[in-house]
């Protein structure tokens, strides 16, 4: 076949297009560019890009005492059934009640975490747990705080000063969680 021949059938291709689409061919052409190329920034995005919160599971420390990711799981697993069942707040609560509910939802962490500091840990494991353990402490310290700044109306300025650090520790002790099988104790 020669090249005349080749141009002369790819052209009427083209041509039947323009026909069919008329004036909503360019239209067309430019929004399927468009979805290509939003269809391939989403697989590059994908593919290469590492959330924070995947990052804080990848780089998490791991341990091997599956007793205490066993218990310990059990023990997180029954708090999300508390705060499921007994935390509940009225449609329009005051300030005074709604910094009450959530010194008690720091409360019911403050005694999971305790429950969670009693159970045994293998010895190699023990500095990784502490220091799960110290992000909870840290958290939950912050929860009281938050409560206090929501009794007295200053939520604002607490969260704005403080919440890359709370974000941060809520990540890392979230990744821990999910890297060592408990994810019941991953709480957002």
């Amino acid at each position: 076949m020669s090249t005349a021949a080749a141009a002369s059938t790819a052209a009427p291709a083209s041509s039947v297009a323009r026909r069919v689409l008329g004036p909503f061919f360019v239209p067309v052409v430019i929004t399927a560019v468009a979805f290509a190329v939003l269809g391939l920034g989403l697989v590059i995005r994908y593919a290469f890009y590492t959330s924070p919160d995947q990052a804080a599971v990848q780089h998490a420390p791991r341990i091997s005492d599956t007793a205490f990711e066993t218990s310990a799981t059990g023990v997180c697993k029954h708090y999300v059934t508390v705060f499921n069942t007994a935390t509940t707040l009225g449609k329009s609560p005051s300030a005074g009640q709604s910094g009450d509910f959530l010194d008690n939802i720091a409360s019911s962490f403050d005694s999971m975490v305790a429950r969670l500091a009693a159970l045994p840990v293998a010895a190699p494991d023990r500095p990784a747990v502490s220091q799960w353990l110290a992000q909870w402490r840290d958290y939950n310290s912050f929860g009281h705080q938050y409560a206090a700044a929501v009794r007295s109306g200053a939520e604002g300025d607490l969260v704005h000063s403080d919440l890359s650090r709370i974000d941060s520790i809520l990540r890392q002790r979230n990744g821990f969680a999910k890297a060592n099988h408990m994810a019941a104790c991953a709480f957002s």
